[in-house]
């Protein structure tokens, strides 16, 4: 039976703490901070409907950023 790198089993250790960490975690969202989510909800651009073809071409300008990207070798 293969032994699993250490490395690995810290990484997923430290995963688990996470996961644990955020089903008990809780926040509160005040008052001030819902008011200025309905605001940015209530913009026209917001609506359900609206134009948001802009983020397509947004999308794809992300996208033509990276496509000529070559992983670099890792340096000791």
């Amino acid at each position: 039976m293969a032994v699993m790198d250490a490395e690995l089993e810290r990484a997923l250790r430290g995963l688990e703490e996470a996961a644990e960490f955020a089903r008990t975690y809780r926040f509160e969202l005040t008052d001030d901070y819902l008011a200025l989510i309905a605001r940015v909800e209530a913009h026209p651009q917001n609506q359900s409907g609206s134009d948001k073809s802009h983020v397509w071409r947004g999308l794809q300008a992300y996208k033509n950023v990276f496509k000529n990207v070559r992983l670099a070798p890792r340096q000791p």
